[in-house]
């Protein structure tokens, strides 16, 4: 059966709990402490978790069984790494768009006393992917080739945003410097990857499954999906009622 979002919210307050424990190693002050671990559940709870979920439904699916405790744990925490890197691009992108809401509140940059200490409440969620890596995965030979997949899908997911960013800013939109080429670039980087490709190439690792061939079949299928899901995302942001 699909993992239900109840399910996948249980395990968040465990790996909130490990980040804040870490912190404590570091002696930090209490006022920070506080601090993180608010922005840490303002910005990652409260959105569908489709990647986070992708990954426990893809990692049951090529184990062709139900999944351990354990097995559970960690797939699900894979997933709350996704929903982490999601969380630092959503909180950069929207300062970067000077967005007003996300997920039907302010924005987290315009959340009382925040501003642009939310810039480096961003670093610390991308960071969190790490630590939480490393106390989960280290011992597992997946580990370096996991940390290798976060690292390089967020260079693409950058590279996109860059893409994005420089073809039309928000003050002063000049058509003659978009072209469809651009728009396929941008989809295709700053959404496919990290939505579509990472969550069951993380599974494809974690299971065992991760041959050369593997990933590229699922690369060359979750491309396009992504990009049909981005293209109709826009059309629809447009022209629906």
């Amino acid at each position: 059966m699909p993992t239900t979002l109840k399910d996948f919210e249980a395990v968040f307050p465990r790996l909130r709990e490990d980040l804040k424990e870490h912190c404590t190693h570091y002696k930090l002050p209490e006022q920070a402490l506080k601090w993180f671990e608010q922005s840490l559940t303002h910005n990652s709870l409260g959105g569908k978790c489709n990647r986070g979920l992708s990954v426990v439904d893809t990692t049951q699916l090529l184990l062709a069984r139900d999944l351990s405790q354990d097995e559970f744990f960690r797939s699900a925490t894979l997933g709350w790494m996704i929903e982490l890197l999601q969380a630092f691009f959503l909180v950069s992108d929207d300062i970067m768009d000077s967005s007003k809401t996300r997920r039907g509140q302010p924005c987290w940059y315009l959340m009382p006393n925040v501003g642009m200490i939310a810039i480096n409440d961003a670093f610390m969620l991308e960071s969190s992917i790490y630590l939480l890596l490393k106390k989960y995965f280290k011992q597992e030979k997946c580990y370096v080739d996991l940390m290798e997949l976060f690292h390089e899908v967020t260079f693409q997911t950058e590279l996109g945003q860059a893409c994005d960013l420089l073809t039309a800013p928000e003050e002063h939109v000049d058509l003659d410097n978009f072209s469809l080429e651009k728009y396929t670039f941008i989809v295709i980087y700053k959404t496919a990857y990290y939505s579509f490709y990472l969550p069951v190439a993380l599974a494809l690792h974690f299971t065992g499954f991760a041959t050369p061939k593997n990933l590229r079949i699922a690369e060359d299928i979750l491309i396009p999906m992504g990009e049909y899901f981005q293209v109709q995302d826009d059309y629809l942001d447009n022209f629906a009622d």
